[in-house]
């Protein structure tokens, strides 16, 4: 007998969110290439989603494009940078700068989306004492002492997953009020914080979630 049961929608904002931040990555990558101006029908093809989905999630958040022009590319891009809120500059402290920290120092997508470290922390006897692209790396033990919490929007954390909790709760005392981390284990969350996760685990979920149906 078949299971008729229905299966639990996937939470509709975080899904356009997601859309909107690869429509961002496809737009620089347009603009990069000189591309003054981009249909749905377009995006259709580049991003594997339908002209309806992409008219509906531009919707959600105003008025985009020009009736039978098409999205002028520049404008485009600045009105989904802005929903996304990466037309302002963000202060960012790297918590880890192993191999996962080295990478995202050295994203060109950081600059791109107006993401700036501009303090690192890693453990003793890793890098301490040296800079990254000209950054000081300063001992995680000695944070509440090098951090300036007035100076940092966000940060993200890239240790090892048992030592996350701590560096999150040492920074919300510190008054950060962001974070995105990289572990394969769900964190309390505290009440001054945003706090994302990371996970590939998660990713995988997803994917094979809405490949049973594809």
């Amino acid at each position: 007998m078949a299971n008729t049961k229905k299966r639990p929608r996937i939470d509709k904002k975080n899904l356009i969110i997601r859309r909107m931040s690869t429509y961002l990555r496809t737009l620089d990558h347009l603009q990069n290439k000189g591309v003054k101006v981009i249909s749905s029908a377009d995006l259709e093809k580049i991003d594997g989603v339908t002209q309806s989905l992409v008219r509906r999630d531009f919707a959600e958040f105003g008025s985009f494009g020009v009736r039978g022009v098409g999205y002028h590319v520049p404008e485009l891009r600045e009105q989904i940078a802005r929903v996304l809120g990466f037309d302002r500059h963000w202060k960012v402290a790297l918590i880890g700068a192993g191999g996962l920290g080295s990478v995202l120092m050295h994203s060109a997508s950081f600059k791109e989306r107006n993401l700036e470290v501009v303090q690192i922390f890693d453990h003793a006897g890793v890098s301490v004492g040296t800079s990254i692209e000209g950054i000081p790396v300063h001992d995680i033990a000695n944070i509440e002492q090098e951090l300036d919490a007035s100076r940092i929007d966000l940060a993200i954390i890239a240790v090892p997953p048992p030592e996350v909790q701590s560096v999150i709760d040492r920074l919300s005392q510190l008054g950060v009020r962001g974070a995105l981390y990289f572990a394969s284990r769900p964190v309390r969350v505290p009440e001054n914080m945003v706090v994302l996760n990371m996970d590939i685990t998660v990713e995988l979920g997803v994917l094979t979630y809405q490949l049973q149906d594809f």
